[in-house]
């Protein structure tokens, strides 16, 4: 497998868990944008929260998937916006209420929409 090749395999690989756990969680209306040559960011996720409960288990839920804490980068817990910055994954998680206020996806207009849940 080539270095690219096997790259873009982790990459995938990681996204995919990163979902599998926000599913889990129950975090509903995910949509997923590919990055494109302006993001610093491989993958942006978007999704809706019914509680900060909520938004905290899924917090702790990366956390224990994640090996190296440091690559963590957490704002605004314990608000109507959680960022959490992973790797090369951006995801943003609202309260609905927010999330309708701020229309983020609009950001992403010229970004590849490459899953939408819900």
């Amino acid at each position: 497998m080539s270095n690219l090749k096997k790259q873009e395999y982790i990459e995938s690989f990681f996204t995919e868990n990163i979902l599998n756990i926000l599913e889990s969680q129950k975090l509903q209306n995910i949509t997923v944008f590919k990055g494109n040559i302006e993001s610093s960011h491989q993958k942006v996720i978007i999704g809706t929260s019914t509680s900060n409960t909520q938004m905290n288990g899924i917090v702790k839920k990366i956390n224990e998937f994640i090996f190296e804490k440091s690559n963590l980068n957490i704002e605004g817990q314990n608000s109507s916006w959680l960022l959490i910055e992973v790797k090369e994954i951006l995801i943003h998680i609202f309260m609905q209420e927010s999330r309708d206020f701020y229309m983020i996806e609009d950001l992403y207009f010229d970004c590849e929409l490459i899953y939408q849940q819900g």
